[in-house]
C-alpha cells in the first residue's frame, strides 16, 4: 500500500478523461429508453447526465495540452495526437449542442404549460424532438468513444 502514495501522477488529463465517456456513454442509454419511452423523467436524466458529460468534457479538453507537451516524441503520439485532439473537440461540440437542446426541450416543456405562454400545448417529449435531441447525444458518445479509443492506443498501442 505504501507504494501507492510514493508515486504520483504528474499529469491529470488521463484521469480526466474518463468522466465524460462515462457520463456521455451512460447519457446515451438514458437517451435510448427516452426516445423508445418518452417519458419527461428520461428527457431529464439524459440532459443531467450529457450536461455533466459535457462539463466533463470541457475539463479534458482544457487538460489535454500539458499532456501533448509531456508526450512530445513519443511516435504513437506524434502519429495520432492531432486527430485525438480533433475528435475530442468534435465530441465536446456534439456534447453542447446535445446539452442546449435538451435544456431548451424542458425549458419549452416548463413553459408550455402555462396556456398565457408561446409555448403552450408544446410536447417536449413527442417523437421527433425524442429523435433529434437524442440523435445529438448518441453522436456525442459515440465520438467520445473514438476520441478514447485514439486516445487508448496512444498509450496501450502496439505496432502489429
Amino acid at each position: 500500500m505504501d507504494a501507492v502514495f510514493r508515486y504520483h501522477i504528474p499529469e491529470i488529463h488521463p484521469l480526466a478523461v474518463h468522466f465524460p465517456i462515462a457520463l456521455l456513454l451512460a447519457a446515451a442509454l438514458a437517451a435510448l429508453v427516452w426516445m423508445g419511452w418518452g417519458a419527461p423523467f428520461w428527457r431529464r436524466v439524459t440532459w443531467l447526465l450529457a450536461t455533466l458529460g459535457m462539463a466533463g468534457a470541457f475539463f479534458a479538453w482544457f487538460t489535454g495540452d500539458s499532456m501533448e507537451e509531456q508526450a512530445e516524441g513519443v511516435p504513437i503520439v506524434d502519429e495520432l495526437v492531432d486527430l485525438h485532439e480533433q475528435m475530442a473537440l468534435y465530441a465536446l461540440i456534439a456534447a453542447i449542442l446535445a446539452s442546449a437542446a435538451l435544456g431548451l426541450l424542458t425549458w419549452m416543456g416548463r413553459a408550455g404549460q402555462s396556456e398565457s405562454s408561446r409555448f403552450a400545448g408544446i410536447n417536449p417529449d413527442r417523437l421527433p424532438y425524442r429523435l433529434g435531441a437524442g440523435f445529438l447525444v448518441l453522436v456525442s458518445a459515440a465520438l467520445v468513444a473514438w476520441a478514447g479509443h485514439i486516445g487508448a492506443t496512444m498509450v496501450w498501442g502496439v505496432s502489429g
